[in-house]
């Protein structure tokens, strides 16, 4: 049984300000510690259940965060960008399912550092009118070929977004929104053990998992980015057409297209803003 598990680090039991997830400090060092053991305790919580192969997927910012020499060694790592599927980059048909870990709410909702994809170029996304957060489009992308969102971990707000969306899905919520950058969290040591004991619970059920995506193609996909500059740059692809200041709109079949589409803005915008 195959299981890809996405790690993210804004989720993070004890992780709450933009500063911990941004290289070249402190903060920064202890949150990729902590992102790294709740990988660990999803890896053992996957083995407990049935896993016989885990991939962990290093999914936040640079995507070179987890300290590859102290997580779980009966896992692979894949690090690095700029990847092809960029966060759920290794899921393929024949995995029995995949597995968010240390994940955040939609870009224009309420959580802890909350956004999608990227922070610095979108204010917000919908999907054929749907709040879009990053378990809507790598979710769907799993579920698009087959392979079911399992397990979450997260805020409550995150919990939310999840039931919503995917309800089969099993949802950890390792700390409570106080606001933007601000939680009520877990110590690192209860969230790990929680993780590992609700991810063995979701890889035992996983055979009668069903793959669930909230949207169905053809999608219409709204963007609403954070500067006007960045639109401007956006409208050049052929493809996309502005509907606002900081608006523009693009319509494709799949949600691989969807997840290149916003992983090329995303670059963009970046670029334009230097």
């Amino acid at each position: 049984m195959k299981i890809l598990i996405v790690a993210d680090i804004e989720g993070v039991a004890g992780v709450n300000a933009g500063l911990q997830g941004t290289p070249g400090n402190a903060e920064y060092e202890r949150a990729r510690r902590l992102m790294t053991n709740e990988a660990s305790a999803a890896i053992r919580g996957a083995i407990a259940g049935g896993a016989t192969t885990v991939t962990v997927a290093d999914s936040h910012g640079p995507m070179r965060n987890i300290i590859a020499e102290d997580l779980d060694p009966r896992a692979r790592l894949i690090a690095g960008k700029p990847r092809p599927l960029t966060m759920v980059d290794g899921v393929t048909p024949d995995h029995a399912g995949v597995i968010l870990i240390g994940h955040h709410a939609a870009a224009d909702d309420y959580g802890v550092l909350s956004h999608t994809i990227s922070g610095a170029a979108f204010h917000r996304i919908e999907v054929n009118g749907i709040l879009a957060g990053e378990p809507t489009l790598f979710g769907g992308y799993a579920a698009e070929i087959g392979v079911p969102l399992l397990a979450v971990s997260g805020d409550d707000r995150l919990e939310q977004h999840v039931k919503q969306q995917f309800p089969e899905a099993a949802t950890i919520t390792v700390k409570t929104c106080i606001g933007a950058a601000a939680s009520d969290s877990l110590s690192p040591d209860a969230s790990c053990r929680l993780i590992e004991a609700e991810v063995s619970k979701a890889i035992n059920a996983s055979p009668a998992a069903k793959p669930v995506a909230p949207c169905q193609a053809p999608f219409i996909v709204d963007v609403q980015l954070m500067h006007q500059m960045q639109a401007d740059a956006a409208v050049l692809l052929p493809s996309i057409t502005r509907t606002g200041p900081r608006d523009i709109r693009f319509t494709v079949q799949s949600h691989k297209d969807i997840i290149g589409t916003l992983a090329a803005l995303a670059l963009m915008s970046s670029a334009v803003m230097a």
